[in-house]
């Protein structure tokens, strides 16, 4: 399925080519708004590992309580498992098992350390899941690469059936998380630790497993998730301003698994070069999504896979973005040269 939403260019760059100053906010908040409103309709447990407040758990465990704590005690929904992440998962296979659905929450990199019991507790069994990996990628920035997690995306794409979303701003996420919440099995959810501009307004609809054309466009298509769509846009206009007979697609992928490969079939018919953008490995992530999705759809094409290939230092995402060729004139430059190549 595709969804076309349509942007104006002009709305983020100006007439220098430069980005114009967007309204910006953090989808951690547009989290942890919708899922104190899902607390209030289901019966769930959300699970924590001492991050509540980079997170955005709070505003669940405020509303609903903690668990032990006074008044609430044993009512209180929301887990405080210390900082223990294989616990937590196990933990949560122990919730599901007992048929309370568990909302798994702390930081991308510190699930890893739970992936085990998340496959023994949760994938084998069947049971469902929603787990949320908050600050994914390069972009959490000074943390450093011990909190920079680059691998989650394939782990999660990696287990049988579960569910990879990465949203591109608030509107987008609040979305995602009611239909997160609805789907079976292990549904996976990244989020960014930065503010990110508002790419999409209130006609807006969500769908897992649509794909969504931000940018009209032929020959090439740039295929951005979560925080990388907004600088896929940015280098489209980099590039049309260079080459005006270049007109490159924007696309956004939200969900990762399962991407539709009836739409990148459909878009492969005026497409030579996909270039996917992610704020991850380039392997396992986006790019090879993308690339079995075309090879499903009996549409195989050069796919150019910009992503993050080494363990990176601390610095501020702008600096990390710039470095590792994420921020528009990164992007614009790797087209370029690949484009002089030969698609």
């Amino acid at each position: 399925m595709i969804i076309k939403h349509p942007l104006d260019l002009e709305r983020f760059v100006d007439e220098a080519g430069q980005p114009r100053p967007v309204e910006k906010s953090h989808i951690r908040d547009a989290f942890g708004e919708a899922l104190a409103e899902l607390g209030a309709r289901y019966e769930f447990v959300v699970l924590g590992a001492d991050l509540d407040k980079s997170t955005k758990t709070l505003k669940f465990r405020d509303r609903f309580g903690e668990f032990g704590k006074a008044p609430w005690g044993a009512r209180g929904r929301w887990i405080s498992c210390g900082v223990s992440e294989a616990f937590l998962c196990a933990a949560a296979g122990g919730l599901a098992a007992r048929g309370i659905k568990p909302v798994i929450t702390t930081f991308a990199r510190f699930l890893e350390r739970g992936y085990e019991p998340i496959i023994q507790s949760l994938a084998i069994p069947g049971f469902d899941a929603f787990i949320v990996g908050s600050h994914g990628g390069i972009a959490t920035g000074q943390d450093g690469s011990s909190a920079q997690a680059i691998e989650d995306l394939a782990l999660f794409r990696a287990l049988p059936d579960a569910t990879v979303l990465c949203p591109a701003d608030a509107h987008e996420t609040r979305q995602a998380v009611f239909k997160a919440f609805d789907a079976e099995g292990i549904v996976y959810l990244r989020l960014s630790r930065n503010r990110l501009p508002h790419l999409f307004g209130e006609s807006y609809e969500f769908e897992l497993g649509a794909v969504v054309e931000l940018l009209p466009g032929e020959g090439l298509t740039l295929v951005g998730t979560g925080e990388t769509t907004y600088y896929a846009l940015l280098a489209a206009a980099r590039l049309r301003r260079e080459r005006p007979n270049l007109r490159p697609r924007v696309l956004h992928a939200p969900t990762i698994r399962p991407l539709s490969a009836e739409a990148l079939g459909q878009i492969a018919q005026d497409t030579d070069l996909f270039v996917t953008i992610e704020d991850h490995s380039p392997r396992g992530g986006l790019g090879d999504a993308v690339l079995e999705a075309l090879s499903e759809a009996g549409a195989p094409r050069q796919v150019l896979k910009i992503g993050v290939d080494v363990y990176a230092e601390s610095g501020t995402p702008a600096e990390l973005y710039r470095k590792y060729d994420l921020d528009a004139e990164g992007i614009a430059r790797r087209v370029r040269e690949r484009l002089e190549r030969g698609a």
